[in-house]
């Protein structure tokens, strides 16, 4: 299976990506929590909202523009971010097809008053194509996470989670390309899932690390055998 790594702005990569040259799109952005921002102050967060969603929907027009029809973006997101993605979506006529419950079964850190958070949530925004194949998958998947992050990275994901959105899009020997790729989660996943990998981030420190993590997973043998 092939990778292929860039370190930089993922617009500007995305940008140079050939139209119609992947077949999925899994990633973890940034949430950007911008819902906090003077909530209790006098200005209103909905103008930061409106200028996060110009920004979400300027990279998630670029995974569109490189999706084959058949292909599907899976975008990790919080119940914050959740307003930011509809805007973008609607802005772009880009309809979010299903909302996954990612279940942590684990109670994370909360405030002193609401309830403590156990989920979140991932997006799929499909190409006109796209179809999952088994009909019977629920919207609600239980994933077991905890505060201990292996890779470090403070919004790391757990590889069975991009594993599994992986393996319902598509087949063995697609092209998945994560945008934000972080410590490196959705490239180990295509390289134990059988999937070439483009991976994009932006901070040299994470960069370097997904690049070892990926070339470490490329070293093992994959879990489903020769592919």
């Amino acid at each position: 299976m092939t990778v292929t790594l860039y370190q930089g702005d993922c617009l500007d990569v995305m940008r140079e990506m050939p139209t119609g040259s992947v077949d999925a799109v899994v990633t973890d952005p940034p949430y950007i929590t911008v819902v906090n921002s003077n909530v209790y102050g006098k200005t209103n967060p909905w103008a930061d909202m409106v200028n996060a969603a110009v920004w979400f929907g300027a990279w998630m027009a670029e995974c569109r523009r490189i999706l084959r029809p058949t292909g599907a973006l899976w975008a990790c997101m919080s119940w914050k971010s959740l307003p930011i993605y509809m805007k973008a979506a609607l802005d772009m006529r880009w309809k979010m097809e299903s909302a996954l419950v990612w279940d942590k079964e684990w109670i994370g850190p909360g405030g002193h008053v609401g309830l403590r958070p156990s989920y979140e949530m991932v997006g799929l925004f499909p190409g006109e194509a796209f179809a999952i194949a088994d009909r019977g998958l629920p919207d609600i998947q239980r994933f077991k996470w905890s505060s201990f992050k292996p890779n470090g990275h403070p919004a790391e994901k757990p590889e069975a989670l991009m594993r599994w959105l992986i393996e319902i899009s598509g087949n063995a020997g697609d092209t998945i390309l994560d945008p934000f790729m972080g410590s490196g989660t959705t490239g180990a996943a295509c390289i134990a899932s059988g999937r070439h990998f483009v991976g994009i981030e932006h901070d040299a420190t994470w960069y370097a690390i997904a690049e070892r993590r990926i070339a470490d997973a490329q070293m093992q043998p994959s879990l489903d055998g020769m592919l």
